[in-house]
C-alpha cells in the first residue's frame, strides 16, 4: 500500500499539501491533526482515500498509537510532510510556560518522532518535507521560542538529508515567510494582560497554495531547502550578512516593540 503521511492535515498548509499531492497515485493519504469535521470536509474533496487520525501530537501516547498503526499495516511511505506546528507571539512573561513547552513538543519533539517512526517504512526515492520558517534564521524578540524551534528544524532537516542519501531519501526543509493560514488566529491573539499586539506590520503575506506548490517542486528536485518568495529569500540573505544584534534591533523598531512595552 503506497501512502503519503501528512501531519497538520486538518488545516493550513498541511491541508493544502493533501490537496496538491492528491493526484500522485497514492493508495491512501494518512493525515494527522485536530478537528474531525475538518477532516471529513477534506475527505470529501480528495480523490485519494483519506485515513485520518484526529489526535494531538503533543501527547506521546498519540504518536505511539500512530507508530502501532505503521507496524500493523506496514505501508510503503512515499512522502512524509511534517506540517504540524504552532507559534505564539508575546514577551516571555506573557506566554504561559506550558504553552512554550507545548510549542517545543509539537514543533520539534513530535516532528522528530514522526520522522523517525516513519523512516523504516519509507521507500527508496521517498521524499520528506519538514516545515520550518524564515524565523529560524534569526533570534526574534517576542517570538523567541517559536523562532528557536524553527532553527532546530532547519539544522535537523539539513543534516538528516545528508544522512539519508545512502537510502536515496531526500529531506527538503520548507522555510516560508508570513503565510495566510489559521496559524495567525492563535499566534497573534492580543495578550489579555497587556492588550499588546506584538506583530502589527507584515511586509507581505503569501498564499499557502503558492508556498505548497513551490515546496513540492523543490522536493521533486530533491533540494534540501525551499524558501518561497523573493522577499523571503532577500530577508534570509540579509539576516546572514548582518549581526544578529542588529537584526533584532531592526525587528523591534519595525514592530515598535520598545514603545509598546514602555507605554504599558
Amino acid at each position: 500500500m503506497k501512502i503519503a503521511v501528512i501531519t497538520g492535515a486538518s488545516s493550513g498548509m498541511g491541508r493544502e499539501f493533501c490537496r496538491q499531492l492528491d493526484d500522485r497515485g497514492f493508495d491512501e493519504i494518512w493525515g494527522l491533526g485536530l478537528g474531525e469535521e475538518n477532516f471529513k470536509a477534506l475527505e470529501a474533496e480528495l480523490k485519494t482515500p483519506l485515513r485520518y487520525f484526529d489526535r494531538d501530537l503533543t501527547k506521546l501516547e498519540n504518536i505511539e498509537y500512530f507508530k502501532s498503526e505503521l507496524e500493523k499495516y506496514k505501508p510503503a511511505v512515499e512522502w512524509l510532510v511534517n506540517a504540524s506546528g504552532f507559534g505564539k507571539f508575546g514577551r516571555y512573561d506573557e506566554i504561559e510556560t506550558e504553552t512554550s513547552v507545548n510549542m517545543i513538543e509539537l514543533n520539534c519533539v513530535a516532528l522528530v518522532r514522526m520522522t523517525e517512526y516513519v523512516l523504516p517504512y519509507m521507500v527508496k526515492g521517498g521524499r520528506i518535507i519538514e516545515i520550518a520558517s524564515v524565523a529560524g534564521f534569526q533570534p526574534i524578540p517576542c517570538i523567541n521560542v517559536y523562532a528557536a524551534t524553527k532553527a532546530f528544524v532547519i539544522s535537523y532537516s539539513r543534516a538528516l538529508n545528508v544522512e539519508l542519501k545512502s537510502r536515496n531519501i531526500s529531506v527538503t526543509c520548507l522555510c516560508p515567510f508570513w503565510t495566510k493560514t489559521a496559524f495567525f488566529d492563535r499566534a497573534k491573539k492580543i495578550n489579555s494582560k497587556t492588550g499588546i499586539e506584538v506583530v502589527s506590520k507584515y511586509v507581505v503575506m503569501y498564499d499557502p497554495i503558492m508556498i505548497v506548490k513551490k515546496a513540492i517542486k523543490s522536493a521533486d528536485k530533491r533540494k534540501d531547502m525551499c524558501i518561497p518568495g523573493f522577499i523571503a529569500r532577500s530577508q534570509v540573505r540579509l539576516v546572514k550578512m548582518l549581526p544578529h544584534k542588529m537584526v533584532m534591533k531592526i525587528w523591534c523598531k519595525q514592530q515598535k516593540l520598545t514603545k509598546k512595552y514602555r507605554d504599558k
